[in-house]
Formats: C-alpha cells, structure tokens, sequence
C-alpha cells in the first residue's frame, strides 16, 4: 500500500500505522478510518470519519466513541485527528495535516518504506518499520 498520512510517505507498507491491534489510515481527502484486526476477520469501525456501518457507538463531545459488548473501546475526535483509548492502553494519536503524533512523540516530515507496518505503536513501544505482529485479521484494502 502507498498513501500519505500528515506529512509522511507510507510506501510498500502493508499497515501505515498500527494501533495495537487497529489499523489507521487516511484517504486522499485526509478522513480517518479504523480497522479493528483483533479477530479472525478485520472489521471496519471507522469509516471516513464517521462511525462504520453496522458498528456500535455513542456521540460524544466533538466526536464519538466506539462500543463493544457494552465496554467503551476508543474516543475518535474527527476535526483534530484524534485517537484516544478508553479501556484501550495505548498512547493517543493525532494524525494533523503536517505530522502524527503519539502519546507526546511528535512525528514529520518522515517516508517509511518496504516494511509490514509502517509505525507499529503498542502500550508500551512505538517503532518506525516493523513486521506485522502475529495473530492479527489480515488487512485487505
């Protein structure tokens, strides 16, 4: 997969950024979209900016939050790129127009070429070119 994302170049990469187990990603309009790859299959839950069909969430202030089996999962925050875990341990991302930030490691200008995830962020890690981590749903675009 080729694409950009704030200021950085993702080229040969099989997953931009990993986020745990969730793949972001952005289109060329610079909208958001979250693919949950903790099953057997992927499952979209943001789609564009928007809650993904079919998927369980709750508006909240300037955004929404995805829901599973009654547990709160991550806040999506769209008019700031924003990321943020709820019963997930993860560190917030923010995907602006000319960087990406995580947790308060802030990112630009970058290109990560030829490798499985491009930036592979977990509770306890962040890492630029990684391999994809097993067990994850494999990440059809």
């Amino acid at each position: 997969m080729n694409l950009n994302m704030g200021s950085h170049s993702f080229r040969n990469v099989e997953i931009p950024i990993l986020w745990g187990k969730r793949a972001i990603l952005q289109d060329k309009k610079r909208r958001i979209s979250i693919i949950s790859l903790e099953g057997e299959k992927a499952e979209l839950e943001v789609l564009g900016n928007k809650p993904a069909p079919n998927i369980e969430y709750e508006v909240v202030k300037n955004g929404f939050k995805i829901v599973r089996m009654g547990k709160d999962i991550f806040r999506f925050t769209p008019t700031t790129g924003t990321i943020t875990g709820l019963s997930l341990l993860l560190p917030e991302v923010e995907i602006g127009p000319d960087h990406i930030r995580i947790g308060s490691n802030m990112f630009s200008g970058n290109i990560v070429s030829g490798f499985g995830v491009g930036i592979a962020v977990d509770e306890n890690h962040i890492a630029m070119g990684a391999p994809l981590p097993e067990g994850i749903a494999r990440l059809v675009v």
